[in-house]
């Protein structure tokens, strides 16, 4: 959490209002109070608008703000803060690392059995290199691409 752009602190609370854990917040339980209270009005609008449920939500502040998802408040600065940071996040996509790294591995034996050995000689001279090369600029592009996804931290 404290990598996030204007962290102050945050406070972890379970679904009846209790607090699991408090970092860096003066006034925990009048917080919690607060945050529950606002979760259990949004989940009446939102209920009135046509949804299940409110996932989170964010109180703008002068100085300071607040967020709320997933049982956890965050109380950032606003002028410092990114808030699609606090919303948004790239994940990896893990078929795609594995097959970008499975890929790049293939070629670097390729360029090694083409090279430094004779075991692909039976080939000709081209495709002894082509195809390690084809190979490593593919898995390199399924490198590039794993980190592709936004996820949204709300859900």
């Amino acid at each position: 959490m404290a990598k996030l752009k204007g962290y102050i602190g945050h406070l972890k609370v379970n679904d009846q209002g209790k607090i699991e854990e408090s970092v860096n917040v003066d006034n925990a339980e009048k917080l919690a109070e607060i945050l529950m209270f606002n979760v259990k009005k949004g989940n009446e609008e939102a209920k009135e608008l046509g949804f299940n449920k409110m996932h989170g939500f964010a109180m703008i502040g002068s100085n300071k703000s607040l967020t709320f998802m997933k049982g956890m408040a965050l109380i950032v600065d606003t002028e410092k803060t990114d808030w699609q940071d606090l919303f948004i996040y790239y994940t990896y996509n893990k078929s795609f690392i594995v097959t970008g790294a499975i890929l790049v591995i293939i070629s670097v034996l390729l360029f090694y059995m083409a090279l430094l050995t004779n075991m692909l000689n039976f080939l000709a001279p081209e495709p002894r290199l082509y195809i390690p090369s084809i190979l490593i600029i593919i898995g390199v592009i399924f490198l590039a691409i794993s980190k592709s996804s936004l996820s949204y931290r709300l859900e």
